[in-house]
């Protein structure tokens, strides 16, 4: 395997300023380390180091052309260890892999310790900090249910005459929305980023609406308002 290593070396030389991360490298020497795994964990496929490793090419910036050079000698040789397929099948599929890559919108994102090829990280890593904070809002994003949906599922009390408020129907989510937004707000992500999320994940605003700049930062203003002054009573009841 240093024999890749070497090589892939050669081409971040040439490619100025491209940096060959912990868990790249780890991958490349080590290949998949499968006592890393327990018996409840999925081991990685060949295809998911195949995309993984050509998506790193593209975000320090190597040519598909270099990296399709690279990748097919290195896929052949080395994971069809963990792969079933012949080794022309290998060749046919890390060309398309690296062709779906290049040509799509996929970032690369390690997910830095949580990585799924359980790799070697290190806090060092030049993109460390950016690819935390990234790991942090996949993770919100995922655990975050569409309450929009949810609202509209709910069955309708038939008996009720009354019919609720905005603020009513979205005061659930419209909680759960806050909790999100204060955990990444202490986390130092911008309140641009986390309307985003809050977007993408189907959360509203107390009325209903969508989440803007603005509307956040007032809600966190008012939140954080509240904790003050519910922090002043309690130091009061206790004088």
């Amino acid at each position: 395997m240093l024999m890749y290593l070497n090589k892939l070396q050669k081409i971040l030389i040439e490619n100025n300023e491209k940096r060959l991360f912990p868990c790249i490298r780890d991958l490349i020497t080590n290949g998949l380390s499968l006592e890393r795994f327990s018996g409840d964990d999925r081991i990685p496929s060949r295809q998911d180091i195949t995309q993984y490793v050509a998506t790193w090419f593209k975000h320090i910036g190597v040519t598909s052309d270099e990296c399709r050079e690279w990748m097919i000698k290195y896929c052949v040789d080395m994971l069809s260890v963990i792969s079933s397929s012949s080794k022309s099948r290998i060749r046919h599929s890390t060309k398309s892999n690296i062709k779906y890559i290049y040509k799509s919108d996929v970032t690369f994102d390690c997910r830095c310790e949580k990585n799924r090829f359980k790799a070697s990280c290190e806090s060092k890593c030049p993109i460390y900090k950016e690819m935390a904070i990234k790991a942090k809002e996949s993770q919100a994003a995922a655990i975050a249910k569409p309450y929009e949906n949810r609202v509209e599922h709910n069955t309708v009390d038939e008996v009720a005459l009354i019919k609720p408020s905005a603020k009513d129907k979205y005061k659930d989510q419209f909680e759960k929305a806050m909790e999100v937004a204060q955990y990444h707000y202490k986390k130092w992500v911008s309140i641009k980023k986390i309307a985003d999320l809050l977007n993408k994940s189907g959360f509203k605003s107390k009325t209903g609406k969508k989440w803007s700049y603005s509307i956040l930062s007032g809600e966190l203003k008012k939140l954080s308002k509240n904790v003050d002054k519910a922090e002043a009573e309690a130091e009061e009841d206790t004088i």
